[in-house]
């Protein structure tokens, strides 16, 4: 089974207990609030010709649905319908207490890295690079879009194999490309799931190479909510958010 089907069938039964209260498609993140006010975000695709324009017509409003009827939308062609799925787990995540382990904080502090480690970053996070610089770490990127020292995304098919640390973003998990990225990382001491969109399911990542999760919970629901209906990102949102690290193992 894979990932997106695992995360449906885990969520959908919580789901029937839960409505939509807001449901926000923004620019480069969605969200989606839950009637119990908890929140989650995932990541807006870029529009392209891979990616259908919006919503579904047949599922609008969602506000006000059982969140039951968005779940089985991850992993789907339409891309912000899966986000919006992603965002609509998140929140359901968010209804939860932590997990037992968590930390506060950068992933970094949360990883096994060692000086001359190769690094793959699945999607670049440029704010990352400073600190690895710092560790004397080889980085090696590869990102959809074209971004400064970063290749596509077909070179982490040679990449991720010969590295010892794997960043992943869990925008994977919208595009459906996660499983793949995984199975390539096998071979890595550490592989990690990293963004606003991951989420801190550990059944799901239990028998895959995932190391750690690395997500963040809302703290400030209707700020969040405000800033990604204005069309910003995560810089302009992470003040009302905490980063939280889940270690699998």
């Amino acid at each position: 089974m894979d990932l997106s089907s695992f995360i449906i069938e885990h969520m959908s039964e919580p789901a029937n207990n839960y409505s939509l209260k807001r449901v926000q498609a923004g620019l480069i993140y969605s969200a989606v609030q839950l009637d119990n006010n908890a929140t989650g975000v995932a990541y807006t695709f870029p529009m392209k010709e891979h990616c259908s324009p919006g919503m579904r017509r047949d599922q609008k409003p969602l506000a006000g649905r059982k969140a039951v009827e968005l779940i089985p939308y991850l992993g789907d062609k339409n891309l912000v319908m899966s986000s919006l799925a992603l965002a609509a787990v998140n929140a359901l995540l968010a209804s939860r207490k932590l997990p037992e382990g968590v930390s506060f904080g950068d992933v970094l502090d949360n990883l096994d890295i060692r000086k001359g480690d190769q690094l793959c970053m699945v999607g670049s996070f440029l704010p990352l690079m400073p600190a690895l610089e710092k560790r004397q770490v080889k980085v090696v990127a590869v990102d959809e879009i074209p971004k400064p020292h970063t290749g596509p995304p077909e070179d982490a098919e040679r990449l991720l194999p010969e590295s010892q640390i794997a960043i992943i973003t869990g925008t994977a998990i919208i595009n459906n490309t996660i499983d793949r990225m995984l199975a390539l990382a096998r071979p890595c001491r550490e592989v990690a799931v990293l963004g606003a969109s991951t989420p801190l399911l550990k059944e799901a990542f239990a028998d895959t190479s995932v190391t750690c999760l690395s997500g963040i919970r809302v703290t400030e629901p209707e700020k969040v909510l405000q800033t990604i209906g204005e069309g910003a990102g995560f810089r302009e949102f992470k003040k009302y958010v905490r980063k939280v690290n889940l270690r699998l193992k």
